[in-house]
């Protein structure tokens, strides 16, 4: 097909505005703000975050049906449970198709965007990545989970649980292999999807399929050592400040040391965990590396597999890093998930 032409000059709303993108122009950034509205594309790193090829992945979705893309689309939660508990309505997911010459069930992937739990950005961090998967012969989900309540964590990690369920129930209207699958995410997204081998949240307890492998791009993890800097700080330190919405919508308002507790992942797994791809870079001014280098300690000690790739220069949100010292650090995933 002959794509829409875009430029790094353009804004981002030109995008959303446009209706050649369906459905997924509405899932570009939830909960969008002016700046972000009125920013150029190139702000982003138009090349760094694949703007052209997920861009044209969502420009094939919304002409592929009758309904602008409508139909990759999908609930986690029947209406009945949305009209009993309206954030419910919220929880969704965007189905992306694997673009593959075999008529066999492929293996999946879930993808989670980032936004520190305020919103998603589900295009540098989730349809841009699912485009590439496609391309690489692997159905991709992306998952919008609910966001903004403190506390909001416990409800997303219901909607991933959930979500998973989902797919897994209609294996083959979505054509992919039951159980076969790989989950990850980005910032806020990782801190979410690595919770899936945890001891209090993940599969164990709540019978799914354990997933195969999981990616975490950017994490935040040390729930603890975020939680003592929080109580050590003057209530008018910028840092504090800074820290105070994360921590609201991990565990509470009170910001409970007993609360937090529970959300630190290295304090919540052991040698069971998924094989694990860890990414991201030194200079992260958003979620300082520690976070990735603590994991990769924990993982190491527990002598769970798993491979950690940090760049020097990337800083935060940079998705699939084309052209960074971590470019190509999705299909060193994939082959790691599939074993080559």
């Amino acid at each position: 097909m002959e794509y829409t032409k875009i430029s790094p000059d353009m804004k981002l709303s030109e995008i959303i505005e446009n209706d050649t993108y369906g459905i997924f122009r509405n899932y570009i950034f939830t909960y969008m703000t002016p700046d972000h509205y009125n920013c150029p594309l190139k702000e982003y790193g138009f090349e760094k975050v694949g703007f052209e090829e997920g861009l044209h992945r969502m420009e094939e979705l919304a002409h592929a049906d009758d309904c602008k893309g409508a139909s990759f689309l999908h609930d986690i939660y029947p209406k009945i449970e949305q009209h009993e508990q309206w954030d419910k309505a919220y929880a969704k997911y965007l189905h992306f198709p694997a673009k593959t010459d075999s008529n066999e069930p492929t293996p999946y992937v879930i993808v989670i965007p980032g936004g520190a739990f305020n919103r998603q950005w589900g295009f540098i961090e989730g349809q841009a990545v699912a485009a590439r998967l496609n391309n690489m012969g692997y159905t991709a989900f992306v998952l919008y989970y609910r966001v903004k309540q403190e506390p909001v964590v416990p409800l997303a990690i219901e909607d991933m649980i959930n979500a998973i369920r989902d797919i897994e129930s209609k294996a083959d209207e979505y054509h992919i292999k039951p159980g076969e699958y790989m989950i990850g995410g980005f910032s806020a997204g990782a801190t979410l999807a690595g919770e899936i081998g945890s001891d209090n949240f993940g599969w164990s307890v709540n019978n799914i399929p354990k997933p195969q492998a999981v990616f975490l791009g950017y994490t935040a993890v040390g729930m603890i050592d975020y939680a003592k800097t929080y109580h050590s700080l003057d209530d008018n330190d910028p840092m504090k400040e800074g820290l105070a919405p994360f921590l609201r919508r991990t565990a509470g308002p009170m910001v409970s040391n007993e609360l937090i507790e529970a959300f630190d992942l290295p304090s919540h797994i052991d040698s069971t965990y998924p094989k694990t791809y860890i990414v991201a870079n030194e200079d992260d001014g958003t979620v300082p590396v520690i976070n990735s280098k603590a994991m990769d300690a924990t993982l190491t000690n527990l002598g769970v597999e798993h491979i950690t790739n940090i760049g020097q220069k990337g800083d935060h949100s940079f998705g699939l890093g084309n052209g960074l010292e971590v470019d190509g650090w999705l299909e060193e995933a994939v082959n790691f998930w599939q074993g080559k």
